[in-house]
């Protein structure tokens, strides 16, 4: 199993991950991690009918995906893991799934939330997050699609 890009997109399955990011990195595998959708049959069935035919989709608690995904357990797959926000991918850290880029694509404007860059919008929970998982060594960008040069993430955050 290979895992070819970690993003984080608030919109998770829709059409520039379809069109774009699946194409570009051959994804055959999608791994949601988070807690909350994990439990949420709404929208896990919403998600599996938005998922590509050729695409197997696990949605899975970010602690059970840490878990799968260290044992290996899908070899041969090129797998994307795709969370709304930062804070599943600082769990699976914290528990030992190593990391080593995180490519931020939507994260929308809501209440208590700071401009970053386009379209991505940060809260201090977040910023927090983000803070930890550079602490780790994780490598973040953000990038819309994959023609877009990615900008570093960290420097951006500084700014707020």
């Amino acid at each position: 199993m290979a895992i070819v890009e970690v993003r984080i997109d608030d919109r998770l399955i829709h059409g520039q991950v379809c069109g774009y990011w699946i194409p570009h990195f051959n994804v055959d595998k999608i791994v949601i991690a988070d807690d909350k959708i994990c439990n949420d049959e709404l929208r896990k069935t919403a998600l599996k009918f938005g998922c590509p035919s050729k695409v197997k989709l696990s949605i899975l608690s970010a602690a059970t995906a840490a878990d799968k995904l260290k044992r290996n357990l899908d070899k041969g797959s090129r797998v994307m893991i795709l969370c709304e926000g930062p804070a599943p991918l600082r769990k699976m850290v914290e528990l030992g799934y190593p990391i080593s880029k995180i490519t931020v694509g939507n994260m929308a404007n809501k209440p208590g939330t700071g401009h970053v860059k386009g379209t991505v919008y940060v809260s201090e929970q977040d910023k927090e997050d983000f803070k930890y998982l550079s602490g780790q060594g994780v490598q973040l960008v953000s990038q819309m699609v994959p023609n877009e040069p990615p900008v570093d993430l960290n420097q951006l955050i500084k700014g707020l």
